[in-house]
């Protein structure tokens, strides 16, 4: 693996493709068409062995993967394509769609944006930018015009469902929301020490010398055999150069490790495609192969996946009492109304542990605080499917969706709310919440 080091990240220009890479896109296109997904997901696997980075190659494996509901992996085949040519337009707005699906509704927005600069005639587009700001929060007046673009071009009889939808959204858009005065409760935090964060690269390094550093961070981690923190330092490297092949090759060692065959392979398939080096495109393949075996023997591609309980994950006692300090000190900031630098703790505690149901919830109490309430109700329904038996995220949800003007969802959760028995609901807060229903009912 020493060799790694040498190599050096570029960006990727369009590439031309072969006569086998167009004859396996056919193929991969007519499996997709007739919902052949796993043939299809083979095709193009061949089209990219024929033509590394070749962008409709990419996007259809993306298209393949979101119709298995795979959507995160779907997302990052569509951002592969349009780093392999830039002017694909259909893979920005594949990359919209499957981005919004998964609630990044910036990431969504920012394609859709590209889109319609490529695109400007599809009225699509500009639907779904105004869908992706108005999800977002704080950009509605961005929304306003683009859902008013969508509807000035948009003729179509068959459209009138999405007709109606724009215009019942720039209804809701040009209505001020009420005021959300309270934040969704954040449960009580348990005294833990006082953390201590990794240093953030210097301003003056390299986006190259700041990947190499947390390499090599990396795997002081792994030597150590803290598997966990080196899992968060290689991908810190990958977020710096998401070219990088050493890091997102060592990335998915760690992963493999720690019994993320999924991310693992992920990770090592994207090292198969971007590397030029046939041994290295041959290990991360073998790798492949390895954690698809043990995938298949442990009836799992996570901890999770094989019925171990959310939280119960390789999480070393380090990791986990620093995730908790960072809980703890994002739930104090919450009292004090410090509600940017409690995002930023909420934040650190949920990438050491990103399977803390109550790291969610406090967050979402954070978010509501700066009135990003879209975002807020993203970590709401989260915590929600992490621990469905808490009570607080169904305030935190209702109190979002008021802050969205979105009533009839607010009543729902307030309702919710209201009947629950779960062990942290308030009895304060259910005496709000039924105020907060009589007012929507009398809206």
């Amino acid at each position: 693996m020493n060799m790694l080091a040498l190599i050096a990240s570029a960006a990727l220009a369009a590439v031309t493709p072969s006569p086998t890479a167009k004859t396996a896109l056919e193929r991969g296109d007519k499996a997709l068409e007739s919902n052949q997904l796993d043939a299809a997901l083979t095709a193009y696997k061949d089209a990219l062995t024929a033509t590394p980075n070749w962008a409709p190659a990419l996007n259809g494996m993306g298209t393949a993967l979101f119709k298995q509901d795979r959507k995160e992996q779907a997302v990052a085949q569509y951002k592969l394509a349009v780093e392999a040519d830039p002017s694909f337009s259909t893979g920005w707005y594949n990359l919209g769609k499957a981005s919004r699906k998964i609630s990044d509704f910036k990431t969504a927005a920012n394609a859709y944006e590209r889109y319609t600069r490529l695109e400007p005639k599809d009225a699509d587009g500009f639907y779904g930018l105004g869908e992706s700001y108005r999800l977002m929060g704080g950009e509605n007046a961005k929304a306003i015009a683009a859902f008013e673009k969508y509807l000035k071009m948009e003729t179509r009889p068959a459209e009138q469902k999405w007709i109606d939808k724009a215009k019942e959204a720039l209804a809701g858009l040009k209505t001020a929301p009420a005021p959300v005065a309270e934040v969704a409760p954040a449960p009580a935090p348990t005294p833990t020490p006082t953390p201590t964060a990794t240093p953030a690269p210097a301003p003056g390094d390299s986006i190259a010398a700041a990947a190499a550093k947390k390499v090599v961070e990396g795997d002081r981690f792994m030597a150590e055999k803290r598997y966990r923190d080196a899992s968060f330092a290689y991908q810190d490297a990958v977020n710096a150069d998401p070219k990088n092949v050493e890091a997102l090759f060592k990335l998915g060692n760690a992963y493999a490790v720690l019994g993320y065959y999924s991310q693992a392979i992920e990770r090592w398939t994207v090292v198969a495609q971007v590397s030029q080096d046939p041994t290295i495109k041959k290990s991360a393949q073998d790798n492949i192969a390895k954690a698809q075996a043990k995938m298949a023997s442990t009836g799992g591609g996570s901890p999770q996946a094989q019925n171990k309980p959310p939280g119960s994950g390789p999480v070393a006692d380090t990791t986990r009492a620093q995730a908790r300090a960072y809980y703890e000190q994002g739930v104090r900031q919450i009292g004090a109304r410090d509600y940017g630098n409690a995002l930023a703790s909420l934040s650190a505690c949920l990438q050491l542990e990103p399977a803390l149901s109550v790291g969610y919830v406090a967050r979402g109490s954070a978010l509501i605080g700066l009135r990003r309430f879209a975002e807020a109700a993203v970590d709401y329904q989260y915590a929600l499917r992490l621990d469905p038996n808490l009570g607080s995220p169904l305030y935190g949800l209702a109190e979002s969706y008021r802050g969205m003007n979105r009533p009839a969802d607010a009543r729902t959760y307030y309702e919710r709310y209201v009947a629950s028995t779960a062990g942290d609901v308030r009895p304060e807060l259910q005496t709000d919440s039924r105020s907060k229903l009589d007012q929507l009912r009398n809206q």
